[in-house]
């Protein structure tokens, strides 16, 4: 109920802010004497979202409907004095309250100081570590239940067989299809026993048997990337974006500060401690760990 009433309520602030506008006389429609223009036909088509709005310039009839329905529920919604229903006040309230802070917060960030090339520039030079792209490898891997069987795999390799095939045959993951295939992967993405070995290995050498906790694993690799730096020109609008964030968020809590240096705000500390208790003991205690780390 809650959603559909603020989803009604934002139809109907966008109906209440092109009435309070002049006018012209383009009039597409009236609903009981109330305008419709074409002006506010095209203005609602630009507060939908990018990818809508070409579907809607194409379909203006139906929207030109839509907005006759809107105006008419509207209406009856005032009829039925709705507008004065504690629930509507409050989610109007909380809208106008929303809408006011997303605007001053869009003001400050205007302020944030200018992010020059040089800025940009300087920023990958003294971060290139973290455009690095780290060495990959790829390889493949037979895994099977029992030491028995990885041997019998490692006897068949061993005369010649082909990897691949004897993946198919002896391997039990889903990698088997594709001849035991696990693409590329970095440091970190395996466990450590296994990538201890795909990453010492050269490209085509077969490794001795290896056990983990998902069983013994016969391991091939097939492709190396060695660890590169991204180029400049290659990260530079993704640095720019980034500084810019980080300056309008500097200058934001900047504001904040100011704000609060400048209120007088009282904290029941007690209470906050009580009800943070209370909300942490709803919590099973391994959610609580991992959020911690």
């Amino acid at each position: 109920m809650k959603r559909y009433l603020a989803v009604l309520l934002v139809a109907c602030v966008g109906i209440g802010f092109g009435c309070g506008k002049k006018q012209s006389k383009d009039v597409v429609a009236t609903v009981n004497g109330k305008a419709i223009t074409a002006t506010m036909v095209e203005e609602k088509i630009e507060k939908l979202p990018q990818y809508y709005q070409p579907f809607a310039t194409q379909h203006k009839k139906e929207l030109v409907d839509e907005m006759v329905v809107e105006e008419l529920l509207f209406v009856q919604a005032k009829k039925r004095k709705l507008h004065r229903d504690p629930e509507i006040k409050t989610l109007i309230n909380d809208t106008i309250k929303k809408i006011l802070v997303s605007k001053i917060i869009e003001e400050e960030a205007k302020k944030s100081a200018p992010i020059s090339d040089d800025d940009v520039k300087g920023y990958y030079e003294e971060n290139r570590e973290r455009f690095m792209v780290p060495e990959m490898v790829r390889a493949s891997h037979i895994l099977t239940s029992t030491e028995e069987d990885a041997k019998n795999a490692e006897g068949e390799l061993q005369r010649g067989a082909d990897f691949v095939s004897v993946a198919k045959e002896y391997s039990k993951d889903l990698t088997k299809d594709r001849g035991g295939d696990l693409g590329y992967f970095k440091k970190g993405q395996m466990i450590p026993e296994f990538e201890k070995v795909a990453f010492s290995i050269k490209i085509g050498d077969v490794s001795n048997i290896v056990k983990t906790r998902f069983g013994y694993h016969i391991i091939t690799v097939t492709d190396k990337k060695q660890a590169v730096y991204r180029e400049f020109n290659e990260v530079k609008d993704e640095v720019r974006t980034m500084l810019v964030r980080d300056a309008q968020r500097k200058s934001f809590e900047d504001f904040t500060a100011t704000l609060k240096t400048k209120a007088k705000i009282v904290i029941n500390e007690e209470l906050l401690a009580e009800i943070t208790k209370e909300t942490q003991a709803q919590v099973p205690a391994e959610e609580i760990v991992e959020s911690n780390n």
